[in-house]
């Protein structure tokens, strides 16, 4: 059995994402060659129009929608990561230098930036090289101390 539970990978979904990202500007970058040879041959070497099978109105109009299509995905797509990226919690980082049996150490205190009283510590293994050390204030100083008058 895994010692780690499988959470939401932000770095799997954002590689997704740009796979995608991709493969609309490889596109656009084939269908626009396409589309530069085709008034280079019209125009330029007086071929005619009949070998491209629709007219170069055609071909540059259906350039156009392809465009925006893709355009409109892209901008979809970006929304997407990041309403995707507000709905998982975000801890704010804190020290995280510290090594613990060759393992890197990424601790978090709550509430954060607490200092003094009495605090429970949990360690929790993400994977072969990283730990989490939760710190949560159980007792806070002022409760410790009874302050004099």
């Amino acid at each position: 059995m895994m010692p780690t539970e499988p959470i939401w990978d932000e770095e799997k979904e954002k590689q997704r994402l740009l796979k995608t990202s991709k493969l609309f500007f490889l596109l656009i970058i084939i269908y626009s060659l396409w589309i530069t040879l085709l008034i280079i041959c019209v125009y330029f070497f007086q071929l005619g129009e009949n070998w491209a099978i629709l007219t170069v109105e055609q071909w540059i109009l259906s350039a156009i929608v392809l465009i925006s299509i893709a355009i409109c995905l892209e901008i979809i797509l970006v929304i997407y990561f990041i309403l995707s990226k507000k709905k998982q919690p975000q801890f704010q980082k804190q020290n995280q230098s510290t090594l613990l049996d060759g393992k890197l150490v990424h601790n978090y205190t709550i509430p954060i930036n607490a200092k003094g009283g009495i605090f429970s510590k949990t360690y929790i293994l993400i994977d072969e090289k990283r730990v989490l050390n939760l710190r949560y204030q159980m007792i806070p100083p002022s409760d410790l101390w009874v302050q004099k008058q």
